[in-house]
């Protein structure tokens, strides 16, 4: 996947195309109160991908909206590529 492409086609890609596999990516996120206050999820959790957001179920009943800002890296954890990362933010 190419570095310059959106948020939106990297996560659409994961998560509805044929040739890829969600359940080796990763996604973080900003996560105020979590430790260092970013969370990881797993993309198989994902359950929908918006224009500016993506949902994913954190539990049988709880579907959890997180705008795209929020996304700071998303990486194939089998490969260890990162296959998006914001400009504004790293992780250590």
């Amino acid at each position: 996947m190419s570095r310059f492409t959106s948020i939106r086609d990297v996560l659409n890609r994961i998560c509805w195309h044929p040739n890829e596999n969600r359940e080796c990516y990763e996604v973080i996120f900003i996560h105020r109160g979590a430790p260092d206050d970013l969370k990881i999820i797993s993309a198989k959790v994902i359950v929908r991908v918006g224009q500016q957001s993506f949902e994913y179920k954190e539990d049988e009943e709880k579907i959890v909206y997180i705008p795209f800002h929020r996304i700071v890296e998303i990486k194939n954890i089998k490969t260890g590529e990162v296959v998006w990362r914001s400009r504004k933010y790293r992780v250590e």
